[in-house]
């Protein structure tokens, strides 16, 4: 069951002045979190996606790991030591 209310700010925050250390504690541990934006439906269907989505090809892995080394290879000798 999901509830939603539009509660004007100042009542919000009169509101929260209202409540106990304790109360408040707790309230400003729940709005420090971050929302991470994922319901149940969300996540399984990500695990869906990554457990039955495409994979790469045995063959485009090797074509990739050519054009890697050769991109690799054509760099200057500076660059590719990382300094």
């Amino acid at each position: 069951m999901e509830v939603k209310l539009n509660i004007p700010c100042e009542q919000l925050l009169r509101a929260l002045a209202q409540l106990t250390p304790t109360q408040r504690r707790k309230a400003k541990a729940v709005l420090e979190r971050k929302p991470t934006g994922k319901t149940p439906e969300a996540e399984e269907s990500l695990a869906e996606l990554l457990l039955h989505g495409p994979v790469f090809s045995k063959e485009q892995l090797l074509r990739m790991e050519k054009a890697r080394n050769a991109l690799w290879a054509a760099l200057p000798a500076k660059t590719r030591s990382g300094t």
